[in-house]
């Protein structure tokens, strides 16, 4: 069911209200693995709030396939993977608040066998200050057409001396789990990450993380190891993925400290350092 770029391109999704306590932000601490000496919210929070998947956000999906439908979009739920994902911090996000998530379509790009949509995401405190800022990039198999570019841009590989810190992560059976209790309408069912059955019946070996839960724990980390558990240090975060992770597997992330940026490289060694997220932390 090829997407249609002309119509969706610039598509202005319905506008969410984003309400959370101090209950909310320590459970996300919690499925993450943030230190206890980290002091207040992580910027990744703002990946909880409704609506931040734009079309692909759970408060939009329909009962039966195909569960994503806007005008010029007709998605599978089974069809998508996150790829990119770029946070800007405006403004910490406070421990208890109420924001508003505004989405929109910014493009469609045809990969031929897959298409890719790009989106864009503003969290708005009630006060009208902006919070945190985004752009998402969602790989959709088997949506292109014939004609479209076959070649993906790659990821800017990593610096070619040694890293000037590593950090080991360790998740477990219950990371996705936990990461799917952090959102307000998130089912253990019918998803990729908590439903053995529906990751089967997508090509997969077994449920496999969320993307952003990957992300969160990498930002927590890198904030732990180079900014001294400060998060109001972070600007902003970006990743894009480049594999899948298992819940109970770990994750190697090396970093190469620059001018007001870190960049860094993350693996799983328990698949030969099988790549998986590569990035820059900017402060």
């Amino acid at each position: 069911m090829p997407l249609d770029p002309l119509t969706a391109t610039g598509l202005v999704l319905p506008e969410q209200q984003f309400c959370w306590n101090e209950a909310d932000t320590r459970r996300y601490r919690h499925a993450v693995g943030r230190s206890e000496w980290q002091t207040g919210v992580l910027p990744t929070f703002a990946m909880t709030a409704p609506g931040a998947f734009g079309v692909a956000s759970p408060e939009f999906y329909h009962s039966r396939p195909p569960e994503i439908r806007f005008p010029g979009i007709r998605l599978r739920l089974a069809t998508l993977l996150q790829q990119e994902q770029q946070l800007r911090v405006h403004a910490p996000l406070p421990p208890t608040g109420s924001a508003r998530c505004r989405g929109e379509v910014l493009a469609i790009e045809n990969r031929g066998g897959a298409a890719v949509l790009v989106q864009r995401t503003e969290l708005v405190g009630a006060d009208g200050t902006p919070l945190v800022s985004g752009t998402s990039r969602i790989h959709a198999r088997g949506e292109g057409t014939a004609g479209g570019s076959t070649v993906r841009p790659k990821a800017a590989p990593p610096p070619a001396s040694p890293a000037d810190a590593e950090v080991l992560i360790h998740t477990d059976e219950q990371q996705a789990v936990r990461y799917q209790h952090c959102g307000k309408n998130n089912s253990l069912h019918g998803n990729v990450h908590t439903d053995a059955a529906f990751a089967r019946a997508a090509g997969l070996a077994g449920p496999i993380m969320q993307g952003v839960c990957t992300y969160g724990m990498v930002c927590a980390a890198l904030i732990d190891t180079v900014l001294g558990a400060d998060i109001t240090r972070v600007r902003g975060f970006s990743g894009r993925f480049t594999g899948i992770v298992f819940p109970g597997e770990s994750l190697h992330v090396r970093i190469w400290t620059g001018a007001g940026e870190h960049r860094y490289l993350t693996t799983v060694p328990e698949r030969g350092d099988a790549p998986v997220l590569t990035g820059v932390l900017r402060w």
